[in-house]
C-alpha cells in the first residue's frame, strides 16, 4: 500500500476541487462521495475490485493506456477513451499497468446491464461557434439505461473555449479529467454568485465541479480535451443546464445539453 503522502494533494475551492495528475500507481481513490454517489480514479498497477450490489451502477472510463474490465455480466479490453457500464449485482474487476481509470458510482433502477462504448465508434457532435467550438462525444447519455450516470468526452479547438456559453447544473456533480494538451495548459473556471475558483490544468489533472458555471479554455495553439462524468444527485437524469445571465446571446447550435436561458 502506498503512503498517503504519495497521493496527489487536492486544491480545495468553495465550489470545486483540483486534483493534480497521478504520477505513481494507486488503488482507487475517492475524488468525491456523498451518500450513495461517488467519483474515483486510479493509476492501475495490477487489479482493483469494485463490488456493485443490487440497485447500484458504475461507469468505468479508461483514459490512458489500456485495461481490462470484467464481471459476471461481460468483459472487455478497453483502449484509451473507451467506456464500460454495469448495473449490479456484479463484481467488477479492473486490471491494467499504468492505466488511468475514472469511475462513477450511483444508485440504479437497472439490474444486470452491461455496456461497452468504443471511442472509435462514437459520433462527434460539433457544438458552438468560432471562439468556443468543440466536438462532443457522448458515451453514456440520457437515452441509455443508466439511472444516475452520464459520461462522454469534449475536445476543443486550438485556443478556444469549451463549456461555453457558461452554464451550470447544480442538480449534478461532475468531474473533468483533461488530456490532449500536449505540454500546453488550460484554464478551468468554476463560479457562482459568491465568487470564482480558477485553476491552471494540464494533462490528466482533474477538476471536481460541485456547483456553479464552469467554462474552460486552452492556451493559443493547444486544445483543451477532457473526459466528463456526471452524477445526477437530485431529480431524474437529464442534460439540463442553465446559461449564465448575460451570455444568452451566445448560441451553442446543435448540442448534447438541454440549455435553459
Amino acid at each position: 500500500m502506498l503512503a498517503r503522502r504519495e497521493f496527489p494533494q487536492p486544491v480545495l475551492g468553495p465550489r470545486s476541487v483540483l486534483y493534480k495528475a497521478l504520477s505513481s500507481p494507486t488503488p482507487l481513490i475517492e475524488l468525491w462521495g456523498s451518500g450513495p454517489y461517488s467519483l474515483k480514479w486510479a493509476l492501475l498497477d495490477g487489479e482493483e475490485v469494485l463490488e456493485l450490489g443490487v440497485g447500484r451502477e458504475a461507469v468505468v472510463a479508461c483514459l490512458k493506456g489500456s485495461c481490462s474490465v470484467g464481471c459476471e455480466l461481460g468483459s472487455a479490453e478497453l483502449a484509451a477513451k473507451d467506456v464500460a457500464y454495469a448495473s449490479g449485482p456484479a463484481t467488477l474487476e479492473l486490471r491494467g499497468r499504468g492505466s488511468l481509470v475514472v469511475v462513477g458510482e450511483a444508485p440504479s433502477r437497472s439490474e444486470g446491464v452491461w455496456l461497452v462504448r468504443r471511442f472509435s465508434e462514437l459520433k462527434p457532435l460539433l457544438v458552438g461557434s468560432e471562439g468556443y467550438r468543440r466536438h462532443v462525444y457522448t458515451a453514456l447519455g440520457v437515452g441509455d439505461p443508466s439511472t444516475s450516470l452520464l459520461a462522454g468526452f469534449t475536445e476543443g479547438f486550438p485556443g478556444e473555449w469549451t463549456s461555453f456559453p457558461p452554464h451550470k447544473h447544480d442538480d449534478k456533480v461532475e468531474v473533468y479529467v483533461y488530456y490532449g494538451l500536449g505540454g500546453g495548459f488550460g484554464v478551468q473556471v468554476v463560479e457562482d454568485e459568491d465568487g470564482a475558483d480558477a485553476y491552471v490544468v494540464g494533462d490528466y489533472d482533474a477538476v471536481l465541479i460541485l456547483r456553479g458555471y464552469h467554462p474552460n479554455t486552452a492556451a493559443p495553439g493547444y486544445r483543451i480535451c477532457y473526459l466528463w462524468i456526471l452524477c445526477q444527485v437530485r431529480g431524474e437524469k437529464s442534460m439540463r443546464a442553465t446559461v449564465k445571465p448575460g451570455f444568452e446571446r451566445f448560441q451553442a447550435g446543435p448540442t448534447h445539453l438541454q440549455l435553459e436561458r
